[in-house]
């Protein structure tokens, strides 16, 4: 009798603590409110990365070129020796810039006006004649461009080339070399293109485009049940990734989650969110809005680190020999257990 008594009054004790157990309510509003604060927000340029597809779009101008014409690969030039016509040819420029001169072998021709190829070419044949005369004419030139309108020709869209950014973070396009476009804004990277292009096309600009976001990455981990990267569409706040993420574990302490981005010199900066009081009150004017590659860690709280310790220092370093006949998990209270009926005695 004595032992029902007892359980019955632990019974009652713990009905009568549950009520304060269960704490403050999960919402802290009753009636609307609006928040006049904005949300805080780092503006940043989105940088290109591994992944991210663009889109180059070329605009060729028909205008007259003031400018004198610089050679390029894949032009022909007559050179005539006015008193020397044996020498006289038509040659191609070869890829690597040269043309294939009689006696002189190959003479760099790549970037030289047919003023400047001639000036060249006197003064190389100076020791073979007396005062040359040589004329350089332009046979066929703007080569480069005929290849590029036949690089880009199949495209849906007009004159426009689609090109991934490679793991390594260049980009590969037609005539130029390849493009370093990883950790670049769009309007770098079309400074960069227009810059290479004009190097060997004249009248032509290009327009840049993000055709495809695949680097706006955002990480998570700790106290959440989906720990992950995700990429972002448009920015989210902290909130919106937690949910992405499954939501916060038990353990979690969301009144200090911590946030690591890069300032404007890239520099780290970190800053603490109290996703408590954004959930609880409805205040989104203290919820972040994260960037590209944003870390965000959510922390364990108090008693799930004490819990840790208690399993690491106590439970799993004390012999399971020793506390046998206490484990509670077995139901052992240091007697034999005796089960009649579904009920477990202890003698």
């Amino acid at each position: 009798m004595n032992r029902y008594i007892k359980w019955l009054t632990v019974l009652l004790l713990i009905i009568a603590v549950l009520p304060s157990c269960a704490g403050k309510p999960e919402v802290g509003i009753k009636e609307d409110v609006v928040y006049d604060r904005p949300m805080p927000e780092l503006e940043t340029e989105y940088t290109l990365g591994p992944g991210d597809v663009i889109e180059i779009i070329y605009h060729f101008n028909p205008k007259p070129d003031t400018k004198e014409y610089i050679i390029s690969v894949g032009d022909i030039v007559a050179v005539e020796f006015a008193y020397h016509p044996e020498v006289s040819r038509e040659l191609t420029v070869s890829p690597d810039g040269t043309i294939v001169m009689p006696k002189k072998g190959p003479v760099k021709t790549l970037g030289l006006t047919t003023v400047q190829l001639q000036e060249k070419l006197e003064e190389l044949y100076s020791k073979e004649f007396i005062d040359p005369v040589v004329t350089v004419t332009m046979i066929q030139y703007n080569r480069t461009i005929d290849r590029l309108k036949d690089a880009i020709k199949t495209a849906v869209r007009g004159e426009s080339k689609i090109s991934p950014v490679r793991p390594d973070g260049y980009l590969s396009l037609p005539v130029i070399p390849d493009v370093l476009a990883g950790g670049r804004t769009v309007p770098e990277l079309r400074e960069v293109v227009q810059g290479e292009y004009q190097k060997q096309v004249d009248n032509m600009t290009v327009s840049v485009l993000l055709e495809q976001m695949k680097a706006n990455l955002v990480y998570i981990f700790g106290e959440v049940n989906l720990p992950n990267m995700f990429l972002m569409q448009q920015n989210w706040t902290v909130s919106q990734l937690v949910a992405s993420a499954g939501g916060l574990k038990i353990t979690a302490e969301p009144e200090t989650v911590l946030v690591i981005s890069r300032d404007k010199k890239r520099r780290p900066w970190a800053r603490l969110v109290n996703l408590e009081n954004i959930l609880y009150d409805g205040d989104l004017s203290q919820d972040i809005v994260l960037n590209q590659y944003d870390i965000v860690y959510v922390p364990k709280s108090n008693i799930a680190r004490r819990n840790i310790w208690v399993q690491q220092y106590i439970e799993n370093m004390i012999p399971r020999s020793l506390i046998s006949n206490y484990d509670l998990g077995g139901q052992a209270f240091g007697g034999t257990l005796i089960e009649t009926g579904g009920t477990i005695y202890s003698d």
